[in-house]
């Protein structure tokens, strides 16, 4: 966040949410300006994104973690990249 903070004014008050249950999971990631609810133990590899309050994408696979960065730098560079160049 100190990196972001100093490049993206405002991303200080993004409310990002990453949920271990498949079951609240998403409810809860409904209420941030990201989230992701993660799959638990024993359940296919797969984690619905939402953004805005809305579901986005479903990511599958090994490398959730890594899509879900991308997704959330790319969302940072959207919603807050004209701020910094205001």
């Amino acid at each position: 966040m100190p990196v972001w903070k100093s490049k993206y004014p405002g991303v200080e008050n993004m409310k990002v949410a990453v949920m271990g249950c498949i079951v609240n999971g998403p409810g809860e990631s409904k209420h941030a300006d990201i989230g992701i609810s993660l799959p638990g133990t024993g359940e296919a590899p797969a984690a619905p994104v939402f953004i805005d309050g809305e579901k986005a994408l479903t990511l599958r696979g090994e490398g959730i973690a890594q899509e879900f960065h991308r997704i959330v730098e790319d969302y940072i560079e959207k919603r807050f990249g004209s701020a910094a160049a205001a």
